[in-house]
C-alpha cells in the first residue's frame, strides 16, 4: 500500500507522521528524507525509542507509516469503544472496559488470539478513537465520528487496579494549593497577572483555579478554568528596594492584578508614574504598589533581561517624549483655601481619601491641609499636616449618583471619616448595597446615600473607570480570564 495524503502532497523532510512498530503500536516520528528513486518505497525517519531513552533513525516501509491523525479535543468515550491509549512513548490499541472519576478509563490492551493482556488506568487526555488508515483515507470518517454521539449513560464507579500507566507529559505542573499568579491572553487582559490557588487539575492542561481577590456577588471567592500555559508559580520575593529608576521595568499592583509597565516619572513622595505600552496608558502608583518585574523562563525567576526592558521602553519613547514636554502643564497648583481630597498612605488606611482646605503652600510640591472630619488627639481642634502635592487632587466632580448602583460597579463608601475604594458585589434592596474592599479583603454593606461614583484624578482630568463584565460561568465551567475587564471614560 502506497501512502496518499489528502490535501496535503507527497511526503517532505520535516512532515509529523506516526510509525508502526513490531509491538503494534504506532510513534511520532518526523521525516528526514522522503521517498526517493532509489528508495521509491522506504523513507527515513526519526522517533523515540520505545523507552524514550533516545532518538533513532532509519528507514521504515511505507505500509508502516500514515500521516498523524486529526486532533480531538475533549471527545468523551463509552464502555467498548475502540481506542488508542498513549503509553510508553507510543500509541497502543485497546478497548474501553469501564469509567472512572476523574476523566478516567479503565482501557483493556489486546494481546494474542485477541484475548485482554492487562487493563490500565488511563487519562482522558491520553486517549483518541482508533483509526485505520486506509489507502488515503481515515476509517471511520471526520464526518462519521461527527455524526456519532459521544453521551452515554455509564456512570463512573470506582475501580482498584494493579496497574497504571501514565504519560510524563500528562502529570500535572502544580498541585492542589499551590499560589499561583494567572494571565490570559485576551484583549485588554495582556501583560497582567492575578493571584489564585490550585483547586484541582481537570486534565489536558487545564487546571480549576480560584481567585485570591476576585469574588462573586454573593461574595464567595471566584472560581475558574485555566489553561497551563496561562499559569505560572508566585514570584520569590526580593529584597525591597529604596527607590525604582526613570524607565526601568516593574510590576504594578492595579484592579486586583500586576501589570508590567515603565517607569515614565519619578515624582516626589515616593511615588512614580507608570505608563503600560499595551495599553497606552499612565498611571501614578506608591512606591509600595510596585515590585521588580521578573520574567518565568524555563522553570526559573529571572530579572527582567536589558533585551525585555529596552524593548518596553522603545514600545513607550514616543509618549514619554510627549509626557516630558508636557509634564508641568499637568501638575496643579492649590491656592489657599482650596477645598480638596488628600489620601493616607497609614498602614490599614492606604487609598482612603479625606476632605481638607489648602491652608499653604510650602514649596517644593508641599503643602500644609487642614482635614475636615479628622482632629487632634484632644479633640480640640482639626488636625493639620503636610502634604505632597502628588497626594492631593480637587474634589471629585458629578460623585453623586441619583440612579442605583449596579453589580461589580466601582464606588468610594463613606467610612470612618473618609473615601474608600470598593466595588459593589450584592444588590441587597433597591438602595442598599455589599461592598468589597480588596485593601482589607472584607465585605461592609451600605445605604446608598453612602456611596458615590468613583473616580480617578489623571493628567488633570478626572476619569472614571467603568467595567464590562467578563461572561464568567460557575465553578464547572470552562473560563480562563480574569473576572472583570476594565475601560476608562473621561469625565465630562
Amino acid at each position: 500500500m502506497k501512502i496518499r495524503r489528502q490535501s496535503q502532497g507527497p511526503l517532505s523532510k520535516g512532515d509529523q507522521i506516526e510509525v508502526k512498530r513490531p509491538n503494534g503500536a504506532y510513534y511520532a516520528a518526523t521525516v528526514l528524507r522522503p521517498p526517493s528513486a532509489m528508495q521509491i518505497n522506504m523513507v527515513f525517519v526519526e522517533y523515540h525509542a520505545e523507552d524514550g531513552s533516545k532518538c533513532v533513525r532509519g528507514y521504515v516501509d511505507l505500509t508502516h507509516v500514515r500521516p498523524s491523525p486529526p486532533l480531538e479535543l475533549n471527545r468523551c468515550f463509552k464502555i467498548g469503544d475502540a481506542v488508542d491509549a498513549y503509553w510508553e512513548n507510543g500509541w497502543h490499541q485497546g478497548v474501553v472496559r469501564d469509567l472512572l472519576k476523574d476523566s478516567k478509563y479503565v482501557v483493556g490492551f489486546h494481546g494474542n488470539e485477541g484475548k485482554v493482556e492487562e487493563k490500565s488506568e488511563i487519562h482522558q487526555c491520553n486517549l483518541r478513537l482508533h483509526r485505520e488508515w486506509d489507502d488515503g483515507s481515515w476509517v471511520p470518517s471526520m464526518a462519521e465520528l461527527a455524526n456519532s454521539s459521544n453521551e452515554n449513560g455509564d456512570k463512573p464507579r470506582n475501580v482498584k487496579l494493579k496497574i497504571v500507566f501514565r504519560k510524563k507529559q500528562a502529570d500535572a505542573e502544580f498541585r492542589k494549593g499551590d499560589e499561583v499568579e494567572i494571565t490570559s491572553d485576551e484583549e485588554g487582559f495582556r501583560g497582567s497577572w492575578y493571584n489564585a490557588v490550585i483547586v484541582e487539575y481537570r486534565g489536558n492542561d487545564k487546571y480549576l483555579v480560584e481567585y485570591s481577590t476576585s469574588r462573586k456577588e454573593d461574595g464567595v471567592p471566584l472560581r475558574a478554568e485555566a489553561k497551563a500555559q496561562h499559569i505560572r508559580p508566585c514570584p520569590p520575593e526580593l529584597s525591597p528596594v529604596a527607590s525604582f529608576c526613570l524607565r526601568e521595568v516593574v510590576d504594578a499592583r492595579y484592579n486586583n492584578g500586576w501589570w508590567i509597565g515603565v517607569i515614565s516619572r519619578v515624582l516626589d513622595g515616593s511615588k512614580y508614574a507608570v505608563y503600560f505600552s499595551l495599553l497606552d496608558e499612565e498611571l501614578e502608583f506608591d512606591h509600595l504598589k510596585l515590585r521588580i518585574h521578573q520574567d518565568w523562563k524555563n522553570g526559573k525567576w529571572i530579572i527582567a533581561s536589558e533585551e525585555n526592558s529596552r524593548r518596553l521602553v522603545m514600545n513607550s519613547n514616543r509618549l514619554l517624549h510627549k509626557m516630558d514636554v508636557n509634564e508641568k502643564r499637568f501638575r496643579v497648583k492649590f491656592p489657599k483655601g482650596t477645598r480638596v481630597e488628600v489620601k493616607s498612605d497609614e498602614p490599614g488606611y492606604e487609598g482612603s481619601w479625606y476632605s481638607a482646605i489648602i491652608v499653604d503652600s510650602l514649596g517644593n510640591d508641599k503643602y500644609l491641609v487642614e482635614y475636615l472630619t479628622l482632629k487632634t488627639e484632644d479633640l480640640g481642634a482639626f488636625l493639620r499636616e503636610e502634604a505632597y502635592a502628588s497626594y492631593i487632587r480637587p474634589r471629585p466632580q458629578h460623585a453623586r449618583c441619583t440612579r442605583r448602583y449596579k453589580l461589580f460597579e466601582n464606588v468610594d463608601a463613606w467610612y470612618n471619616d473618609g473615601w474608600w475604594i470598593g466595588q459593589v458585589i450584592k444588590v441587597l434592596t433597591t438602595w442598599k448595597y455589599a461592598v468589597y474592599f480588596q485593601t482589607t479583603n472584607e465585605v461592609m454593606e451600605f445605604e446608598h446615600n453612602d456611596l458615590r461614583l468613583h473616580q480617578e484624578w489623571i493628567n488633570g482630568k478626572w476619569i472614571i473607570p467603568s467595567k464590562r463584565l467578563a461572561t464568567i460561568a460557575d465553578q464547572s465551567s470552562a473560563a480562563s480570564e480574569p473576572p472583570y475587564r476594565y475601560f476608562w471614560y473621561a469625565v465630562i
